[in-house]
């Protein structure tokens, strides 16, 4: 038996070889097979990302485009505010006269003399005859003169028919 066994060794070597190449080769294919799918799976992940940078770069594109939308309108809204500033001055400005008057013809009506409003008020002394003037007819204690000096008799009056 000895001799058979030794016979049979190589055959019994052969065969653990080719065993041992066999499942060698199958990890191998095993191992392509998993290595091909780990690709594939990564190039779906890049082809997900390369669209995904694609989205992004057309939504900052329109983000980019109202930005500069918005930066012109804020540009018109600081233009029309600095106008409307320098127009509110001018109005002050021309208003005071307004004001000057307004506060004249309250000091009239207080009862202040033709001085008063001259000093107080910055008008000129025909200005502040006008208003003590006024304030008198509209207070009462000065007559109002007629608006035409003959009016005419109900009879007189031209009837166009």
């Amino acid at each position: 038996m000895n001799m058979t066994a030794i016979n049979q060794a190589p055959a019994i070597a052969a065969g653990v070889i080719a065993f041992l190449l066999v499942v060698m080769l199958l990890g191998l294919f095993g191992l392509k097979r998993s290595q091909r799918i780990a690709t594939e799976h990564s190039q779906q992940q890049q082809r997900r990302l390369d669209r995904d940078i694609k989205k992004v770069n057309k939504q900052l594109l329109e983000v980019r485009s109202v930005v500069v939308g918005l930066g012109q309108k804020v540009s018109e809204q600081e233009d029309i505010i600095q106008h409307l500033q320098q127009r509110i001055k001018e109005l002050e400005q021309a208003d005071g006269d307004g004001r000057m008057y307004s506060r004249a013809t309250k000091m009239a009506q207080l009862g202040a003399d033709l001085n008063e409003l001259i000093v107080e008020c910055e008008l000129p002394k025909a200005e502040a005859e006008l208003m003590m003037s006024l304030q008198n007819k509209l207070a009462g204690r000065e007559k109002i003169p007629p608006l035409e000096s003959f009016p005419e008799q109900p009879s007189q009056r031209r009837r166009y028919s």
